[in-house]
Protein backbone atom coordinates (compact mmCIF):
# COMPACT_ATOMS: atom_id res chain seq x y z
CA UNK A 1 0.00 0.00 0.00
CA UNK A 2 1.21 3.52 -0.64
CA UNK A 3 1.54 5.50 2.58
CA UNK A 4 0.88 8.54 0.69
CA UNK A 5 -0.38 10.10 -2.32
CA UNK A 6 -0.46 13.18 -4.57
CA UNK A 7 -3.53 14.70 -6.34
CA UNK A 8 -4.12 17.35 -8.64
CA UNK A 9 -7.19 18.54 -10.12
CA UNK A 10 -7.20 21.66 -12.93
CA UNK A 11 -8.86 25.17 -12.21
CA UNK A 12 -10.49 26.25 -15.48
CA UNK A 13 -9.42 29.57 -16.95
CA UNK A 14 -11.57 31.71 -18.49
CA UNK A 15 -10.74 30.97 -21.90
CA UNK A 16 -8.82 28.01 -23.06
CA UNK A 17 -6.02 28.43 -26.03
CA UNK A 18 -6.11 26.22 -28.59
CA UNK A 19 -2.96 24.86 -31.14
CA UNK A 20 0.37 25.02 -30.18
CA UNK A 21 3.01 26.67 -31.91
CA UNK A 22 5.31 25.21 -34.21
CA UNK A 23 8.51 23.86 -32.71
CA UNK A 24 10.94 26.30 -32.16
CA UNK A 25 14.44 24.35 -32.54
CA UNK A 26 16.52 27.73 -31.49
CA UNK A 27 14.84 27.59 -27.56
CA UNK A 28 16.77 24.33 -27.11
CA UNK A 29 19.91 26.63 -26.98
CA UNK A 30 18.70 29.16 -24.63
CA UNK A 31 17.47 29.47 -21.05
CA UNK A 32 13.61 29.05 -20.95
CA UNK A 33 11.51 30.81 -18.44
CA UNK A 34 9.80 28.81 -16.22
CA UNK A 35 6.02 29.17 -17.09
CA UNK A 36 4.25 28.65 -13.75
CA UNK A 37 3.68 30.95 -10.74
CA UNK A 38 2.80 29.76 -7.37
CA UNK A 39 -0.07 31.34 -6.29
CA UNK A 40 -1.35 29.58 -2.89
CA UNK A 41 0.43 27.72 -0.42
CA UNK A 42 -1.09 26.25 2.67
CA UNK A 43 0.46 24.92 5.80
CA UNK A 44 -1.98 21.93 5.49
CA UNK A 45 -0.02 21.03 2.20
CA UNK A 46 -1.59 22.49 -0.63
CA UNK A 47 0.85 23.82 -3.15
CA UNK A 48 -1.55 26.09 -6.65
CA UNK A 49 0.69 26.96 -9.55
CA UNK A 50 -0.78 28.92 -12.27
CA UNK A 51 0.51 28.16 -16.14
CA UNK A 52 1.40 31.36 -17.94
CA UNK A 53 2.53 30.31 -21.00
CA UNK A 54 1.66 30.92 -24.39
CA UNK A 55 0.41 27.26 -25.01
CA UNK A 56 -0.98 24.00 -23.93
CA UNK A 57 1.87 22.31 -21.68
CA UNK A 58 1.66 18.35 -21.80
CA UNK A 59 1.81 15.31 -19.53
CA UNK A 60 2.73 17.79 -16.15
CA UNK A 61 2.65 15.91 -12.87
CA UNK A 62 3.98 16.58 -9.30
CA UNK A 63 6.80 14.53 -7.74
CA UNK A 64 7.37 14.76 -3.58
CA UNK A 65 10.09 12.80 -2.37
CA UNK A 66 11.07 13.32 1.24
CA UNK A 67 11.81 11.00 3.93
CA UNK A 68 12.47 8.05 1.32
CA UNK A 69 9.54 8.22 0.44
CA UNK A 70 7.95 9.33 -3.54
CA UNK A 71 4.74 10.46 -4.64
CA UNK A 72 3.22 11.00 -8.09
CA UNK A 73 0.29 12.78 -9.51
CA UNK A 74 -1.10 12.10 -12.76
CA UNK A 75 0.15 13.29 -15.55
CA UNK A 76 -2.33 16.27 -17.60
CA UNK A 77 -2.18 18.78 -19.99
CA UNK A 78 -2.77 22.51 -19.15
CA UNK A 79 -3.89 25.80 -20.83
CA UNK A 80 -2.87 29.06 -20.52
CA UNK A 81 -3.98 30.25 -17.63
CA UNK A 82 -5.55 27.01 -15.79
CA UNK A 83 -4.32 26.56 -12.24
CA UNK A 84 -2.95 23.36 -10.79
CA UNK A 85 -3.66 22.41 -7.34
CA UNK A 86 -1.23 19.94 -5.47
CA UNK A 87 -2.45 18.26 -2.19
CA UNK A 88 -0.45 16.24 -0.14
CA UNK A 89 -2.52 13.35 1.73
CA UNK A 90 -2.01 10.12 2.90
CA UNK A 91 -0.40 8.29 6.07
CA UNK A 92 3.12 9.53 5.54
CA UNK A 93 2.07 12.49 3.56
CA UNK A 94 3.25 14.81 6.60
CA UNK A 95 6.34 13.20 7.43
CA UNK A 96 7.55 13.29 3.75
CA UNK A 97 6.58 17.37 3.25
CA UNK A 98 8.48 17.78 5.97
CA UNK A 99 11.41 16.18 5.63
CA UNK A 100 14.82 17.64 5.50
CA UNK A 101 15.38 16.09 2.03
CA UNK A 102 11.59 16.96 0.76
CA UNK A 103 11.09 18.17 -2.83
CA UNK A 104 8.18 19.07 -4.64
CA UNK A 105 9.16 18.93 -8.20
CA UNK A 106 6.63 20.28 -11.16
CA UNK A 107 7.62 18.13 -14.55
CA UNK A 108 5.84 19.13 -17.92
CA UNK A 109 6.63 18.90 -21.46
CA UNK A 110 6.84 22.07 -23.81
CA UNK A 111 4.89 22.05 -26.98
CA UNK A 112 7.78 21.22 -28.95
CA UNK A 113 8.37 17.78 -26.90
CA UNK A 114 11.32 19.31 -24.48
CA UNK A 115 10.98 18.04 -20.59
CA UNK A 116 11.06 20.42 -17.90
CA UNK A 117 11.57 20.21 -14.28
CA UNK A 118 10.53 23.17 -11.64
CA UNK A 119 11.49 22.06 -8.09
CA UNK A 120 9.31 24.24 -5.86
CA UNK A 121 10.31 24.82 -1.96
CA UNK A 122 7.57 23.36 0.49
Amino acid sequence: MNPFRISSRIVPAGTIASGAPPPDPARLRVPVAVPWCVVHRSEDGVVEVEQRADAPLRAVRFALAGSGLLGLSLPRTVYPGERVRAVLRGGSADRAGTAPDAMLVLRWFQPDGTELLWPIAL
